[in-house]
């Protein structure tokens, strides 16, 4: 008595069927692999990426600490400026000053040698 019933252990395969099944499978695999490595790429795309948001962050920073350096450096240089123009509104001041007096000499000078001129010799 044999029985077209097949046991759940006993599926019959056709060797055609085999080679299909494992070409599926192979394939399968191959899907998974590739999908981890561009799983792992992305994953390493992602970890540069924050790294770079970072570095920009932390330069971004260091540009606002160069701003506040430049700003300091500006006012010093504006006063130094407001120091060096009234160092040159006191030096006009005084070389006017001098100029009158010069002139004042000089008269003085030409009345003696006018007066000196007068006298006989």
């Amino acid at each position: 008595m044999s029985s077209p019933v097949v046991e759940g252990s006993q599926i019959p395969l056709a060797p055609d069927d085999f080679d299909a099944l494992e070409q599926r499978v192979l394939r399968m695999v191959e899907l998974v692999r590739s999908e981890r490595e561009a799983r792992a790429a992305a994953e390493a795309r992602v970890h540069s990426l924050e790294a770079t948001v970072k570095s920009l962050e932390d330069s971004g920073l260091s540009a606002e600490q160069q701003v506040l350096a430049l700003e300091e450096r500006l006012k010093e240089a504006n006063q130094k400026v407001a120091q060096l123009m009234a160092q040159s509104a006191q030096t006009a001041s005084s070389v006017e000053s001098l100029e009158r007096e010069r002139e004042t000499v000089r008269v003085r000078v030409e009345k003696l040698l006018k007066h000196l001129e007068e006298i006989p010799a």
